[in-house]
């Protein structure tokens, strides 16, 4: 099949992807979503921040507060696993998509299982033509 049928068949068809966030996303059995903690019960001991093969999660104990990089946290599920108070859990639901990087941050001040929203820099706080 040449490549202008292919296109013209395509332009036709209904597309094969969920219009997320508008349709609800297809989450298949057994995926683990994304981490929520449950800020009544962490002790800020950190082990989830240092067993974090990505670095994505943050401690701050004087804020007492964590905070996790969405778009560096891959679901390895090992920060939920090292908790020691059952405070982090992976819940069956995936974030809301963003144009910029988004950080969620945890409180003790906040109500349970709710966040707040960090945008972060697009390239990695580097001005342009910094080096």
């Amino acid at each position: 099949m040449s490549m202008l049928t292919s296109s013209l068949k395509n332009l036709f068809r209904r597309p094969f992807t969920t219009r997320y966030p508008r349709a609800p996303a297809d989450i298949p059995p057994g995926n683990r979503g994304r981490v929520m903690w449950d800020m009544e019960k962490c002790i800020f001991c950190r082990r989830c921040e240092r067993s974090c093969p990505t670095s994505a999660i943050t401690t701050n104990k004087e804020a007492k507060t964590q905070r996790v990089v969405r778009n560096r946290c891959i679901a390895c599920n090992v920060c939920v696993e090292v908790c020691p108070t059952q405070t982090l859990s992976m819940v069956p639901e995936y974030s809301k998509p963003d144009v910029a990087p988004v950080a969620h941050v945890f409180a003790v001040d906040l109500p349970r299982h709710e966040y707040r929203v960090e945008h972060l820099p697009k390239h990695g706080g580097k001005k342009e033509g910094a080096k």
